[in-house]
């Protein structure tokens, strides 16, 4: 009788690890026929149940039923928990049973299943753009390239896909996850993909995230890379000019100017380096600059200014001078200075006529000339725009 009693509870045994199996096989079921409340149900009861809790086909089945769930509208967050299922298919599929034995028997059937589950996940990815919820899509991409990077899936095509690993990265830049932004974008130019756009995104992931010491290596190597590219040269000059590094953007600027020389920036940025070094050859840069575009309003107003400033300056030596003819042959030369200043003032006026640093530079101008006409009339429109 005792034997017989064992017996019964080993045959009871079985028939409940079977049932709850067959709930993971009616699962399947319903979802060939669409049913896809009754394979849910049919579902959840097997991943809570003791006897299928650890089955890898529990799992492969659950995150079927869930990505079509998710892709009825009937489960937000169906395909996170796809993603999940899987990786615990794949997990319990590695430890075998609880003897170690039968490790990769489910194997073929997820690459199977995640084959097709792959392209759901980067349509979730794509949704997750085109909706800015850019935090659903670095995780969908993410999870695409950490499936992609399976060993199941590197036997048949070994490497990185590197579209998607940018789109990480742009994912990440927009949900502002610096950290991840950095990792993806570094990956991306690493392997050549994204061109200057890369390099000029990571420069503003470290901007926004303070980290200001790796902004230099990165536009170098950007130009080592892309040395066509002329915003990383742009961006690389800029901001040496920024830190005041003068040997640094004026061996940029030379190179720029080399690569380019019909370019006005680069004369422009130029002349603004030389501003601080020697004002003669700011003014000999910005001058090439208007021979290639002559409306470049910032040189226009700077070489005003430096010549205006000049004037200035010649003003103070005649207020030193102690007789009236030493006074009167220093007042002269800064008078050469403000004349020289005039026509670029007024051409700058001509390019941007609401500028009103230009607007009352001439209207001092005007009044030193005595030209009161020109000096009303800029008068007028100073006051219109206050």
């Amino acid at each position: 009788m005792k034997r017989l009693a064992l017996f019964a509870i080993l045959i009871f045994s079985i028939s409940a690890a079977f049932a709850q199996k067959g709930k993971v096989s009616a699962a399947n079921g319903y979802l060939e026929t669409n049913d896809l409340e009754a394979a849910k149900k049919a579902i959840d009861q097997a991943l809570e149940h003791e006897k299928s809790v650890d089955w890898p086909k529990t799992y492969i089945v659950a995150a079927k039923v869930y990505t079509e769930l998710s892709k009825a509208g009937k489960d937000a967050d169906g395909i996170k928990k796809a993603v999940d299922f899987y990786k615990k298919a794949i997990e319990l599929d590695q430890k075998g049973d609880h003897k170690g034995k039968g490790i990769g028997k489910y194997e073929k059937d997820i690459k199977l299943q995640l084959t097709f589950f792959k392209p759901d996940l980067t349509n979730s990815g794509i949704e997750g753009f085109n909706t800015e919820d850019f935090n659903q899509a670095l995780f969908a991409f993410e999870n695409v390239l950490y499936f992609n990077e399976l060993p199941m899936f590197q036997q048949d095509e070994p490497g990185i896909d590197t579209a998607i690993v940018y789109n990480c990265a742009l994912a990440a830049y927009n949900a502002k996850n610096w950290t991840k932004a950095e990792e993806y974008f570094n990956q991306s130019i690493d392997m050549g993909y994204g061109g200057g756009d890369a390099v000029l995104l990571l420069d503003q992931v470290f901007d926004a995230a303070g980290d200001s010491a790796k902004i230099a290596p990165n536009l170098q190597r950007g130009f080592q890379k892309y040395p066509e590219d002329e915003r990383i040269l742009t961006t690389l000059i800029q901001y040496y000019l920024d830190a005041q590094q003068n040997d640094a953007a004026l061996e940029y600027l030379n190179t720029a100017v080399e690569k380019d020389p019909e370019n006005p920036s680069f004369y422009y940025a130029r002349g603004v380096l030389y501003e601080n070094i020697d004002k003669d050859q700011a003014i000999k840069n910005y001058e090439k600059c208007l021979e290639i575009d002559g409306d470049f309003f910032n040189s226009l107003y700077n070489i005003g200014v430096i010549y205006y400033n000049k004037g200035v300056e010649q003003q103070n030596v005649a207020n030193d001078k102690t007789t009236t003819k030493e006074f009167n042959a220093a007042m002269k030369v800064a008078n050469e200075f403000w004349e020289k200043s005039l026509p670029y003032m007024e051409r700058a006026h001509e390019v941007q006529p609401e500028e009103a640093a230009v607007l009352e530079t001439l209207k001092g101008l005007y009044y030193r000339f005595e030209r009161m006409d020109k000096y009303n009339e800029v008068k007028a429109k100073l006051d219109a725009l206050n």
